[in-house]
């Protein structure tokens, strides 16, 4: 019994230096890959072509990017602040209401983000959240009737907010997994005749992430 208590003692002891062990603070840069969805949502709001939703579409795109960041770290707990540019053709076109070109285009989206982790280990758990900025552009073309149209305009701010977890497996290096969403949230025009349309967009992003600590 005397054998397991000190060896249970021993065991904890070395997790809780293995918690504190790993240093998180500092300057880094890194990479990323992983998949993002695209959903957008056009609202009839005056009736114009019978009200509510006339077009809904949903596009993945393989999202490519980078970014560089600061942490600071007291005890376990590490807060950062990070910037981020991403790639992702994320754009599509389609036909509805038999002569309308609906036309939802984004091919890159920047971020500027707030982190907030508990480390344990070489695990890094945090959560994130700030804002973005994107070429997200719409586009409504009644092909015969072009002033009941809605062409060119956009709502390229989002909030940005999600979750992930990096890991450290060497010195200066980390990979880690990152679920983000980047919340457009709506953007409302009005078309030459006075007619109101409604679109909301939303984009979720899961990604993977390496990191080499630059200090």
């Amino acid at each position: 019994m005397k054998k397991f208590v000190l060896a249970a003692a021993g065991a904890m002891a070395a997790l809780t230096g293995a918690a504190q062990a790993q240093d998180w603070s500092g300057l880094y840069v890194g990479g990323s890959i992983g998949t993002a969805n695209r959903e957008t949502e056009w609202n009839d709001l005056d009736d114009d072509w019978g009200g509510g939703i006339q077009a809904s579409d949903g596009v993945d795109a393989t999202a490519v990017g980078v970014h560089l960041g600061y942490n600071w770290q007291w005890g376990n707990w590490v807060v950062g602040a990070q910037g981020g540019f991403s790639f992702a053709d994320a754009s599509e076109t389609e036909f509805v209401n038999s002569d309308v070109d609906v036309d939802n285009s984004l091919s890159f989206i920047a971020d500027l983000r707030a982190n907030a982790g508990y480390a344990w280990g070489s695990f890094l758990p945090y959560v994130t959240a700030g804002v973005a900025y994107s070429d997200l552009e719409h586009s409504w073309l009644e092909i015969d009737d072009t002033e009941d149209s809605w062409q060119d305009f956009g709502n390229e701010t989002a909030l940005v907010y999600g979750a992930g977890v990096q890991y450290a497996f060497a010195p200066k290096w980390s990979a880690g997994l990152e679920y983000v969403i980047y919340d457009f949230d709506s953007e409302t025009e009005t078309n030459p005749l006075d007619y109101r349309m409604d679109v909301e967009t939303q984009m979720d992003v899961v990604r993977f992430t390496l990191n080499y600590d630059l200090n």
